[in-house]
């Protein structure tokens, strides 16, 4: 019998994404949500985009200087290094959506 053919050479192998790795990040995305409403990260920060998702995410990281694993309790009780990791996710994507990449 021989091999199937698949053509996906070149293209994103999202099998290499964890659901683990990700996991922690969906609480923060759910607060904001409850806080926010749905996708409004996505909205228009205006010129100021970077400076405030860098604000948060340095806010964030100073508690994970420490501890990594802290929890902050202040702020659903989600950890604070996904919060670093969702405003660099946040930040990024404002980035990419300004220079065209995304829409």
């Amino acid at each position: 019998m021989s091999e199937g053919i698949k053509h996906d050479s070149g293209k994103l192998d999202w099998s290499l994404l964890d659901y683990d790795l990700v996991e922690p990040l969906i609480p923060v995305l759910m607060l904001g949500e409850s806080r926010y409403g749905y996708e409004n990260w996505k909205k228009d920060f205006g010129p100021n985009y970077q400076r405030r998702f860098r604000a948060a995410m340095m806010r964030h990281d100073r508690v994970c200087m420490k501890d990594p694993l802290a929890i902050n309790t202040d702020d659903g009780n989600v950890y604070h290094l996904a919060q670093v990791a969702i405003n660099a996710l946040f930040e990024l994507y404002h980035a990419r959506k300004i220079s065209g990449e995304v829409k």
